[in-house]
């Protein structure tokens, strides 16, 4: 039986009440029937109310829109997924020349390529934003080879932007409306700052600095339009996000009956290509451009998205046709999401998402040395050492500069909480409300001591003991 809308309104504001998020949308797909509510404010500073009308910043959701891009070309035949990236774009560079030559377009959609990814560039708002970024990125490190291991990468998406600009002869956001947002009819979606101005619009929420007790609008609202394909250009509401999902449910086939997709592409692009290390919270495996998972016996796809003060969430299960998007006004609404996800899929399908594992009842490490030393990605240092009592410490130095790491609070000597699984602990930082899972390990050989600590969805290379 299909949740009602009083129901989800109730719950949507039992959990913004709860947890202290200023406003909120939901929407719930449940067969062929989506119900849309909202909650609370959009801004804290103007108290205006949260309609589900109103434009959020999906953020890194977008990046589903920029991987079904590529995919449209691909069944064009237009761009083969397994020929390197410079096949198309000449000009790509990263500081390893290996993987400068073998980087492939599926490399990019799953996240191995092996290159440090959290690079945001202001590179103006003019078409040439995404050319102009590919000439900042030209000495992007590696932190392993490509196709070795999973690690986010936002730089990733940008450059498959630049893919479909180049393939496509056009400009990203272009290719956006034109080839997905106008066909599928999202009337409450849009790609630039100034078309959401005519929409009810949701602002970020972030601690004071002065009072870090207290929410205060971002000082920034969106990223720069080199980010549009990592998410930044979308400004969608959350109903309009599932609008996008039955696109992939209904085997490639608009509302209105027109074909963008071929049933074989969408099909594939559910197909995991790469297993995850820290599994929890995220998923299973990233399959071309989703995040692949199982609540219960409950195959699941979906993607979350971070802006600036903006948290969005969305799973769906294809076989059943039940899911849901959130989206809330604040930078980390983590626990609200999982409570949100096992009401309704609890409910409604009898599973629920899977859960972190339990701590242990001592947190003394047996071998502190497996684990203690320096771990870092480009920006970020992640330092482990040992306490008294024999468990771990994690502090972390964010030296990259960007609008994502203004005023941030100091993450030194965090705990590093073991738990109920091999070489994994939970960590909780400042500026999050729930605490992920860390977890050492070592592509090459799972017994020998960690080369790598994947955290946040990242890996971070260790380089001192």
């Amino acid at each position: 039986m299909s949740f009602s809308e009083a129901e989800l309104e109730k719950k949507l504001a039992e959990l913004i009440e709860l947890h202290q998020v200023p406003g909120a949308q939901l929407a719930v797909l449940d067969g062929d029937t989506l119900t849309e509510v909202a909650a609370g404010v959009v801004s804290l500073r103007t108290g205006a109310p949260a309609t589900t009308d109103a434009l959020f910043l999906p953020g890194s959701i977008g990046k589903l829109y920029t991987a079904t891009l590529v995919l449209m070309l691909a069944d064009e035949d237009l761009v083969d997924l397994d020929r390197p990236v410079r096949t198309y774009l000449p000009d790509f560079e990263v500081r390893d020349p290996h993987a400068r030559d073998t980087v492939t377009v599926r490399d990019l959609l799953r996240h191995t390529s092996g290159f440090d990814g959290d690079v945001f560039i202001d590179t103006g708002r003019g078409d040439d934003a995404l050319p102009r970024y590919m000439d900042e990125i030209r000495d992007l490190p590696q932190i392993c080879e490509p196709g070795k291991i999973w690690s986010y990468s936002n730089s990733g998406f940008a450059i498959l932007g630049r893919l479909v600009e180049v393939v496509g002869d056009t400009v990203f956001e272009t290719a956006l409306r034109e080839r997905l947002l106008d066909p599928l009819g999202l009337q409450h979606s849009v790609v630039f700052p100034e078309e959401a101005l005519l929409h009810p619009m949701a602002v970020g929420h972030v601690p004071d600095p002065e009072d870090p007790e207290s929410l205060v609008v971002t000082p920034q609202w969106g990223l720069y339009r080199s980010c549009g394909p990592m998410g930044a250009s979308l400004v969608a509401s959350a109903g309009d996000v599932l609008r996008f999902v039955q696109l992939h449910l209904d085997g490639g086939v608009a509302a209105d009956g027109t074909r963008l997709l071929s049933a074989e592409t969408v099909a594939a692009a559910q197909v995991p290509q790469i297993s995850l290390v820290d599994d929890t919270v995220l998923g299973e495996a990233w399959g071309l451009g989703w995040i692949l998972d199982h609540f219960g016996d409950v195959g699941v796809i979906g993607h979350d998205g971070n802006s600036l003060g903006q948290n969005a969430f969305m799973r769906v299960a294809p076989d059943q046709r039940f899911g849901f998007c959130l989206q809330t006004n604040v930078e980390s609404a983590m626990t609200m999401y999982r409570e949100l996800a096992a009401w309704l899929f609890e409910d409604r399908l009898g599973v629920a998402p899977r859960q972190d594992p339990e701590p242990l009842a001592t947190q003394a490490v047996a071998d502190p040395a497996r684990y203690v030393g320096t771990y870092q990605r480009e920006g970020v240092a992640i330092e482990v050492t040992g306490a008294p009592d024999g468990s771990l410490l994690a502090s972390l130095v964010i030296s990259r500069e960007g609008a994502d790491t203004q005023d941030l609070p100091p993450m030194d000597d965090l705990p590093l909480v073991a738990v109920a699984r091999d070489d994994s602990f939970l960590l909780k930082l400042p500026i999050a409300d729930s605490e992920l899972l860390a977890v050492f390990f070592n592509p090459d050989d799972a017994s020998a001591a960690p080369s790598y600590l994947h955290f946040g969805g990242r890996a971070h290379q260790r380089v001192s003991a």
